[in-house]
């Protein structure tokens, strides 16, 4: 077979891998929606969103609850998707992810810290958010490159640094007021309770940039996953593309945690089955974790509507339990090898 007729092959098969994945997307948003207290069928949601046939209190739970949550889980859940993606390809390693490396937790704890120093005011918690993720990110990425550690080693520092943030975000909780409590709570189990379409069209737009600039970069980051000593000799500024992408990471993690607190293991697992579908070039590796972090989030938003009839768990309780197992998976694998 030439080579050429090869990769339009491998390309094909991608692009239907690609589309699969969307037509998944889209079955699971109408189950996601019609899951609840009380529970819609698809010809219903159908017949509230496209021909205006439902009574009003079906539209109010539908427009004003359901739909805006069930597109932020599609929203955040890309985001973590791309974010796990990019650390995995640029650390080198397959244990990163925003939450195994601590980076979720210090956003976290910025945004605890923002709600108790100014009085909830959404620029101070994500300022202190970004700033504390920015990091964060940035010690990893350091340590890594002075002291040249182990892929393990990386992820033990991140779990370090998520007992650190957690234990000074008890300490915030300790002096804050039940109201402020409250707000701290949310951030720390996760939930799409609080989404809006505002909130969704501002994480989507900071998604689609992020997400626009690193496919730009898709050549460098092939190039790294060659090393980086062969990137180099291929006229990659590994410096600077690293540091870059870090800054993009925090970027879109402050976010995502502002709107929807801290979810885990969403863009560890999302990168993992990416990879193992559509392989680590980087145009479509990326695109296609950000899809799976997306249908991730829905089936886990659909669980925690299922689990008891008529409660509604918070989201990050479900990826943490899903997530955990599948983390455990990958280094007893590591261990065995």
């Amino acid at each position: 077979m030439k080579v050429g007729s090869f990769y339009k092959e491998l390309v094909l098969k991608r692009l239907i891998y690609l589309a699969i994945a969307l037509g998944l997307l889209l079955i699971c948003l109408v189950v996601d929606i019609g899951l609840g207290p009380a529970k819609y069928s698809p010809s219903t949601i159908i017949n509230a969103i496209f021909f205006n046939e439902s009574n009003e209190s079906i539209k109010v739970i539908l427009f004003d609850i359901r739909i805006p949550q069930a597109l932020m889980a599609i929203i955040a859940g890309a985001v973590l998707g791309l974010s796990g993606a990019i650390m995995q390809t640029i650390l080198a390693n397959p244990l990163a992810s925003p939450y195994t490396l601590g980076i979720g937790s210090a956003a976290s704890f910025g945004a605890a810290l923002g709600i108790l120093l100014f009085d909830g005011a959404f620029f101070g918690i994500s300022s202190l958010a970004f700033i504390f993720s920015t990091i964060s990110i940035l010690a990893i990425y350091f340590l890594s490159k002075r002291i040249f550690l182990g892929g393990s080693t990386i992820v033990l520092i991140g779990i370090v640094m998520v007992f650190i943030y957690q234990s000074l975000q008890a300490f915030v909780i300790y002096l804050a007021n039940e109201i402020e409590v409250s707000s701290i709570v949310f951030w720390t189990f996760g939930s799409l309770s609080r989404a809006t379409y505002l909130n969704c069209l501002i994480l989507f737009i900071a998604f689609s940039i992020v997400l626009v600039v690193v496919l730009m970069k898709s050549w460098e980051l092939n190039a790294l996953l060659l090393g980086d000593e062969k990137a180099q000799s291929l006229g990659v500024k590994t410096f600077k593309i690293k540091i870059s992408m870090l800054v993009l990471i925090s970027f879109l993690t402050t976010i995502c945690v502002c709107f929807v607190g801290t979810i885990g293991f969403v863009g560890l697992v999302g990168a993992h089955i990416a990879r193992l579908i559509i392989g680590s070039e980087q145009r479509f590796f990326l695109v296609f974790s950000s899809l799976v972090g997306s249908l991730l989030l829905l089936i886990s938003s659909s669980i925690s509507k299922s689990v008891i009839d008529g409660v509604v768990f918070p989201i990050g309780i479900i990826t943490s339990l899903i997530g955990a197992i599948f983390f455990l998976s990958i280094l007893l694998k590591k261990g065995i090898k």
